[in-house]
């Protein structure tokens, strides 16, 4: 099966033949095996579980689409990170910096503004960053 990993800045996997794959998705976790039926998601930030013949590679997945046809899978993502660079320090950082504007913006009213939705969102992608360092 044919697999595609794209974040919104580069393309990470084009084309490249693997067994499954597992996507994060706002309903639970999706396992997508050859043959699958045709399907059309939205991907929640968190573990993106890619299995090749003898081998599992994850990565840390933002917001974004899944597309599942008979070509394949394509994730269109936000945020793809292998892990590579991953600092405990950045990430515990940026978890504290939108926790304390979400806090801010609660004592505002401001809960359903665009800036609060995406200091959560940006709490989800630490926390799959984390997740993923953890995994080692």
């Amino acid at each position: 099966m044919l697999f595609s990993l794209i974040s919104t800045t580069k393309k990470v996997l084009d084309k490249t033949e693997i067994e499954s794959v597992i996507i994060p998705t706002i309903n639970g976790e999706i396992q997508v095996l050859p043959h699958h039926l045709p399907v059309l998601g939205v991907t929640q930030p968190g573990i993106l579980r890619v299995q090749y013949i003898g081998r599992e590679v994850n990565y840390a997945l933002g917001a974004g689409i899944y597309e599942v046809d008979g070509e394949g899978v394509r994730v269109i993502a936000d945020m793809v990170d292998n892990g590579e660079n991953i600092s405990a320090e950045s990430i515990a950082q940026k978890k504290e910096e939108a926790k304390a504007f979400m806090a801010q913006a609660r004592k505002e009213g401001l809960q359903n503004s665009a800036e609060y939705l995406a200091a959560e969102e940006e709490i989800l992608k630490q926390t799959a960053l984390e997740q993923l360092a953890k995994r080692g």
